[in-house]
């Protein structure tokens, strides 16, 4: 690399004395104040490039290993209270008599940097690859993230987004907190300017800031903090600080995300607590994760959740045994929610994702349509690659996937052009304008293949692909196509009546600011469908029209076909319908996914098998003086089913899943006030009642623990029926358990024949 060629804000090869062509970075500007020279090298092997961000304790420049030849960050201890820069230009030289303050704050600087390259293989926590001392003062060399920050995130998507998104982005770095939090060390400086989101969509925090010490015990701190997302607590340098001091900035940043606007300083509202609920702001989420953005926000340390498992665990509606397995966005999930958005735009804007601007009208409702469905951890589907081939296995019979008389999909034959639906009308219609008529003939349709969902769809051939999804766009004519299949959206989705029942909250559930105009019966090639069409309103105030159309799919679950274009637009709204009717089912998807059935329970439930792993059980259990219940038990391990129901060895583990009306139980309360009464007769004390949301439905919960073994216990109406869903566990296999557990609260329904 010749010194003299390069550009120092991106490192790519240039003429010298000009502004570089790729970047437009001029280092003939002035640089920052305090900031080392362009082109320094540091411990022999990182040249040093643009200033990236400056505080008050250090400088973050663009670095280029020259050994490994690629892109770095490197992070320069400089706290500008205690010291400038040299007459040099690269010495650091003290203001004053701080020296023991300087050299304490250098420490941690670097005990930072130690703790870090420790984390070094924590998914979304930036890694530190060096540190060492140079110049009078410290270095660490961290991985460069090819991204924005969430703060810049939030500006280029109206200064807010919907709430699911926020979790999808922030919940990955929650999690990694939990392991930064075992290590004894505290970020303390959580808000949107440390979160990153990288060019490939993945979340990042950075600088955990521990030199914000540095001016040692018994010196104001103030002055370093965030207002608005530091707790009273580190207002003080004596304050109570712990993981509830990351929970609160956190809670914070979540109520920044969905809200736009920043929580009052904790220091005032310890005197007059003003802060509003997202609701009282106008914003439609879940009550659980409300209350748990609310709890993670108390002023006092003592109302706040203790750790981040427990915040975790309340934004997905689970608490206290919930709590005991930290739920994550799996990794596919996690790649997959936000692989579409490069610099805060989907892939599919591909003017924007390369520095250009969006095409005229984009709809970029369809952007928060398409996150939500790819980020949120509700919705069940099987995009990933690597799953296995679905049999939906019963308890008594398997379902046949080619008998009993049930209508499978096989698609249309290249339907024509009119809508499924016809739109209503109105007493006064609002006038539209046909686009101009275009005399280019219509594009090809083309097969498109798509891949484990075992299907196929005909596409034109103008429309672009994402890489390795099943989302095709084409931009110039603003629309939108997706497929997938789903078996869980508010609620299970076991057949075409679930989705009947459940578009107001599906609709709801995908995208803000909708009107259902109509949604009713319907028939793709010679399988039933389910359509749902509305409209939306994107940001820029540009209408548009959706179309969702569910198409029968097979023991469980619907094939889920999402349609987008600009409203009025005739020509793309026939193309649209063309497309919907190609569909065509070669067979069930590929999933882990299965459904497993009780005709002695009258239960049914959709759990992943590669954790249930066929161990499921119709079977009647003897309550002694309580009488006899069926239930469908599913276990864990083969250790744990060959233990056996009811007993308390080392491999036990069990899930329960039954009608409590068997028991002659007609509410929830009654089925916990049993479990309470078995327990203490055993001598154990239950804890408190506790609510959970899960499956479209609110659960009564109830947990106590007896030697090594937890239990919990959870009961729920649903169609009139009062059902219950327990759980015994120990270390050895609470994972499985937990997950199995809350895969059943999700979806049991009642099984029919």
């Amino acid at each position: 690399m010749n010194p003299e060629r390069v550009c120092y804000g991106c490192f790519a090869e240039k003429e010298p004395g000009i502004p570089c062509p790729r970047c437009g970075f001029n280092e003939n500007d002035e640089q920052p104040y305090l900031a080392l020279p362009l082109g320094t090298i540091l411990n022999g092997r990182y040249l040093v490039g643009k200033v990236l961000g400056i505080g008050g304790f250090g400088i973050t420049y663009l670095g280029y290993d020259l050994t490994l030849e690629i892109k770095v960050a490197i992070k320069e201890y400089m706290p500008s209270a205690l010291a400038t820069r040299h007459p040099d230009h690269y010495s650091v030289a003290l203001t004053g008599r701080v020296e023991e303050d300087y050299q304490y704050g250098m420490e941690r600087f670097l005990d930072e940097a130690k703790i870090l390259a420790k984390l070094q293989n924590t998914p979304h926590i930036v890694s530190v690859q060096n540190y060492f001392k140079e110049n009078g003062t410290a270095y660490f060399v961290m991985e460069y993230i090819d991204g924005m920050s969430l703060k810049a995130y939030l500006a280029k998507n109206g200064d807010k987004i919907p709430y699911n998104q926020a979790i999808a982005i922030l919940q990955p770095i929650m999690e990694a907190l939990v392991q930064v939090h075992a290590l004894n060390l505290l970020h303390r400086d959580i808000s949107p300017d440390n979160i990153y989101i990288t060019s490939k969509g993945e979340s990042r925090l950075l600088d955990f800031g521990a030199a914000r010490f540095a001016l040692g015990d018994g010196k104001s701190v103030s002055v370093i903090l965030k207002h608005g997302y530091a707790p009273e607590e580190q207002y003080s340098s004596h304050g109570n600080q712990g993981p509830w001091t990351d929970v609160y900035a956190m809670g914070a940043t979540l109520y920044r995300c969905i809200t736009g606007q920043l929580p009052p300083d904790s220091v005032e509202r310890i005197h007059g607590d003003t802060m509003k609920r997202p609701s009282e702001l106008g914003f439609r989420i879940p009550a659980n994760v409300e209350n748990a953005i609310m709890k993670a926000l108390a002023v006092k340390t003592e109302d706040r959740f203790p750790n981040m498992e427990a915040f975790i665990g309340a934004l997905n509606g689970r608490v206290s045994v919930q709590d005991q397995v930290a739920a994550s966005i799996s990794q596919r999930t996690q790649a997959t929610a936000y692989r579409q958005e490069g610099y805060g735009q989907i892939a599919y804007q591909q003017p924007a994702y390369n520095g250009g601007g969006a095409a005229a009208g984009k709809p970029s409702a369809f952007s928060r349509f398409l996150s939500y469905m790819k980020a949120n951890p509700v919705v069940a589907w099987v995009s990933g690659g690597g799953l296995l081939a679905v049999i939906a296995l019963c308890i008594i019979l398997p379902i046949a996937l080619s008998g009993g008389g049930k209508k499978r999909p096989t698609g249309g034959g290249g339907g024509g052009n009119t809508p499924v639906i016809s739109q209503p009308q109105t007493s006064n219609p609002e006038p539209t304008t046909d686009p101009e008529p275009t005399t280019e003939p219509p594009a090809e349709m083309v097969a498109q293949d798509l891949g484990i969902l075992n299907a196929t769809i005909e596409i034109p051939s103008d429309y672009t692909r994402d890489e390795e999804e099943t989302i095709f766009i084409n931009e110039a004519k603003g629309c939108g196509i997706m497929v997938e299949y789903i078996w869980n959206i508010d609620g299970p989705i076991y057949s075409l009546a679930d989705v009947e029942s459940q578009r107001e909250a599906i609709a709801a559930n995908l995208v803000s600011g909708y009107q259902i105009l109509a949604a009713g019966p319907d028939q793709v090639g010679s399988a039933g469908a389910y359509q749902i069409y509305f409209e939306v309103t994107d940001s820029e105030g540009v209408s548009n029209e959706v179309v969702i159309m569910a198409v029968e799919g097979y023991d469980f679950g619907c094939y889920f076909i999402f349609t987008y274009y600009p409203k009025g637009d005739k020509a793309a709204e026939a193309e649209i319908h063309s497309i919907i009717q190609s569909f065509k089912s070669n067979g069930a998807p590929e999933t882990t996914y299965k459904m497993y059935y009780g005709s002695k329970s009258g239960v049914k439930v959709i759990v992943d098998d590669a954790v249930a792993a066929g161990r499921v059980m119709d079977t009647t259990v003897n309550l002694g003086e309580a009488g006899a219940a069926a239930e469908l038990v599913i276990y864990p391990t083969d250790a744990a089913m060959e233990a056996g129901f009811g007993s308390a060895t080392p491999d036990s583990g069990i899930v329960e899943i039954g009608n409590a009306g068997q028991l002659g139980m007609s509410s929830p309360e009654e089925v916990l006030q049993f479990q309470r009464d078995v327990a203490s007769s055993a001598g154990v004390s239950v804890g408190e009642t506790y609510t959970s949301q899960s499956g479209g439905v609110e659960w009564l919960c109830m947990d106590w623990t007896m030697n090594e073994f937890t239990f919990s216990v959870a009961s729920a109406m649903i169609d009139g029926k009062c059902y219950a869903v327990s759980c015994m566990f120990n270390s050895s296999n609470k994972d499985a358990v937990v997950a199995l557990l809350q895969q059943a609260m999700k979806s049991v329904r009642a099984w029919e024949g």
